[in-house]
């Protein structure tokens, strides 16, 4: 079995491009089981605490997006503002 990369991760997830493919597989989640099991809150705080992410809810869009296979646009307006909570309260953590 070859090795996980960015660029063969990316095609496995919905929404993942190769750099955030990267920044899945630094924090050890190297494919959509792994990332289904994890979700995509944990994933999303692995991936900011490893100072590879802006608190930013579109990351956590594109994470559920592959997890539910669907258009990060399709994601309910209720996940979406509980990503958009979770994003504020790590912006208002970073300011103080």
């Amino acid at each position: 079995m070859s090795a996980v990369t960015p660029h063969s991760l990316a095609k496995e997830l919905r929404n993942i491009g190769p750099k955030s493919a990267k920044k899945l597989i630094d924090v050890g989640i190297t494919s959509l089981d792994e990332l289904t099991k994890v979700g995509a809150i944990d994933a999303y705080i692995r991936i900011y605490y490893n100072n590879a992410a802006t608190p930013h809810a579109a990351y956590l869009y594109a994470l559920e997006g592959a997890i539910r296979n669907c258009d990060w646009l399709a994601i309910p307006a209720a996940k979406k503002e509980e990503f958009k909570a979770l994003t504020a309260s790590l912006r208002n953590e970073e300011n103080n």
